[in-house]
């Protein structure tokens, strides 16, 4: 993942791309283990080029909201 990171951080403030970022600080129910990589996007460009370089590398990703009505699992599994 430290590939993507970088990959993501070259177009994208290294302030909004988090390793290991527990999800449970961005749903609303305040649950969820660690992402891998948690991206907050500002702007479509910056939506395009972080879905654009987790397809390119065949990453899976999640696009969520406000976090509001979604459950995530509190580890990996």
């Amino acid at each position: 993942m430290e590939e993507i990171y970088n990959k993501l951080i070259k177009k994208i403030d290294k302030t909004k791309v988090y390793q290991n970022e527990l999800m449970s600080k961005h749903t609303t129910f305040k649950i969820g283990g660690p992402a891998d990589i948690f991206v907050k996007v500002e702007t479509i460009d910056e939506l395009k080029y972080a879905i654009k370089t987790c397809k390119d590398n065949n990453v899976f990703f999640t696009v969520i909201g406000n976090g509001s009505n979604i459950l995530v699992k509190d580890r990996r599994n």
